[in-house]
């Protein structure tokens, strides 16, 4: 199961397992992950898992800024909305996440092959 691990430089604080088909961060109450920082915003950004068109039995995971005031970055660039992929690390305010799933780190070195048709 995908989860977001917030992190402390090196250290692990807490793990946040992706169980459900959409996870909203952010400062606000009614948030899955509620964020108490203030550079974080009430509704910050959201994660939407649905299954992957293209590889069977796969998830593609999704974050998605919503507007918020500072932003959400991924691996250290702006991002409106972003494929997640295992080891990515997010930070959402000042606070950091780590991106781990362990069973899509299995499909990171695949590579599809197309016959090619020659006329």
């Amino acid at each position: 199961m995908p989860k977001l691990v917030h992190t402390l430089g090196d250290a692990a604080i807490r793990e946040y397992p992706l169980a459900a088909e959409t996870f909203r961060i952010g400062r606000g109450a009614d948030n899955d992950l509620r964020v108490d920082d203030p550079t974080v915003s009430a509704s910050h950004a959201v994660v939407t898992i649905r299954p992957s068109p293209y590889l069977e039995g796969l998830d593609d995971v999704c974050l998605e800024d919503l507007g918020s005031t500072n932003g959400t970055l991924v691996n250290g660039r702006p991002v409106q909305r972003h494929l997640l992929k295992h080891g990515d690390l997010i930070r959402i305010g000042t606070q950091q996440f780590r991106y781990v799933d362990e069973h899509g780190a299995d499909t990171e070195g695949t590579r599809i092959l197309l016959n090619e048709t020659r006329g």
